[in-house]
């Protein structure tokens, strides 16, 4: 993958920036807005995979004890329209790439997103975990602070 927008206008979204966005009281909530207007105003297509709705979701509603959330971020979810994208081999990449001897803070889930920015040519992440750069992926963020 390339750390480079190169006209590629699609970037992936990864589940704090979903947490970040959906919930106020969020540590990452205002920087969430700010590169949300970003990703709008510069006319970027976010991709979302249905594994990482699921992932803030459960996050939602275990870890942040607010199944309201949950269940607003799946009902959202459902009524969007997002541009199709490829998916199919993902698991298969997920399975090479996934080390149960890293961190384990970076879980399948994670690799997830990094295997389908990696079939669709998406080099853009919609997070604020440093492990998307060590994988390749540049932070929408840090594409804001260059400009």
């Amino acid at each position: 993958m390339i750390n480079t927008h190169g006209g590629n206008n699609l970037v992936i979204v990864d589940s704090d920036a979903l947490i970040g966005l959906i919930s106020e009281n969020d540590l990452l909530h205002k920087r969430c807005i700010k590169v949300a207007d970003y990703l709008a105003k510069n006319n970027y297509v976010t991709i979302i995979c249905n594994s990482t709705v699921l992932e803030a979701a459960t996050t939602l509603s275990r870890a942040i004890n607010r199944p309201d959330l949950a269940k607003k971020l799946l009902k959202d979810f459902d009524l969007i329209k997002q541009q199709e994208f490829a998916d199919v081999g993902a698991m298969s990449l997920v399975s090479d790439m996934f080390n149960p001897k890293s961190s384990k803070k970076h879980t399948p889930f994670d690799y997830c997103v990094c295997a389908v920015a990696k079939i669709n040519n998406i080099n853009l992440i919609f997070s604020f975990d440093k492990f998307y750069e060590k994988q390749g992926l540049t932070l929408v963020e840090s594409i804001m602070q260059s400009k």
